[in-house]
């Protein structure tokens, strides 16, 4: 009845994402880095990472142009993540982060815009979601490039969705609005929340009531160091806060994403994936490069499902 334990994911807007740690930034002085780490970046492609290393099948689309696009996907090869690559002309972005000494637990960011599409790239990356593997989950995540029309991008979910496909996604704005209709699940966070409301949240399990009662849809919403909260089926379920706050925060909200759906694909109950993906959070707070774990000597199962070789 259901499709197969595969979380698919839609990657347009990918980024050559790049960390330096510095002792201190100084603004307009030459800054020299103490490490540099680099990753094959965007939202989507770091929830996807996240979701492999805690052993989720994972299949990945994702829109690769120029220097950068190969950078991006030589990168991919040394995964175990099933990729299709649609090639673009335009030159996919670089996305900096600068972390400062310890005791740090922000970071200065540079994000690029993600590369456009044609009107025939757009529809070759469409064409193959629509014939993409079967897959329990279809995740989009990250914000949408130009010549990506929202309303398209919906209809491609809701083909998707016929044939089985539960549809997740973690986006925000305009695209938010056109895509929240055909999704199982949205994953926000309270200022994106806020921003398509129209109106100022109290805390993420306010989020979640307004969301459900504006458009009828399963929601989970993160707030930073105050933790999160999920409203499921009608079912209120707190997320505590962070334990730890690691150096390296940015990516961590992919990697709960990434987390969630690694347990909601291994048939873990809702509460036992979200903690899975407040784990998952933590762990990439730890380490440099988005969508990175750090490792552990305890390993939390996300499911039933046996390991992979």
């Amino acid at each position: 009845m259901g499709e197969a334990p595969v979380i698919a994911v839609l990657a347009l807007s990918p980024a050559v994402d790049v960390t330096y740690d510095v002792d201190r930034l100084r603004a307009g002085e030459i800054n020299r880095p103490l490490a540099t780490t680099v990753v094959a970046g965007g939202k989507a492609l770091n929830m996807a990472r996240v979701a492999s290393a805690l052993d989720a099948e994972v299949h990945v689309t994702v829109a690769l142009g120029g220097a950068n696009g190969e950078r991006v996907a030589a990168r991919l090869v040394e995964t175990p993540i099933a990729t299709t690559v649609i090639r673009l002309a335009a030159e996919t972005r670089s996305c900096l982060a600068i972390v400062e000494g310890l005791g740090s637990a922000t970071s200065t960011d540079l994000y690029e815009s993600a590369a456009p599409l044609t009107p025939a790239e757009w529809a070759g990356f469409a064409d193959a979601v629509a014939r993409g593997p079967a897959s329990q989950w279809l995740a989009v995540s990250g914000s949408l490039p130009e010549g990506v029309p929202a309303e398209e991008l919906a209809e491609v979910l809701a083909v998707r969705r016929s044939r089985g496909s539960r549809v997740a996604v973690d986006v925000a704005g305009e695209a938010l609005v056109a895509l929240i209709a055909v999704a199982d699940l949205v994953k926000v966070n309270r200022q994106e929340a806020a921003e398509v409301l129209g109106r100022d949240l109290d805390d993420a399990a306010h989020a979640c009531r307004a969301l459900h009662e504006r458009f009828g849809v399963d929601s989970v919403v993160t707030d930073g160091v105050h933790g999160a909260a999920a409203l499921v089926e009608g079912r209120m379920l707190p997320v505590a806060a962070p334990r730890t706050h690691g150096r390296y925060p940015a990516g961590s909200g992919d990697a709960f994403f990434g987390g969630l759906l690694a347990g909601l694909d291994g048939s873990l109950p809702f509460a036992e994936a979200l903690d899975l993906g407040r784990h998952a959070a933590e762990r990439n707070a730890r380490r440099p490069g988005q969508g990175l774990l750090a490792e552990e000597p305890a390993v939390v199962s996300r499911g039933t499902r046996a390991r992979r070789p």
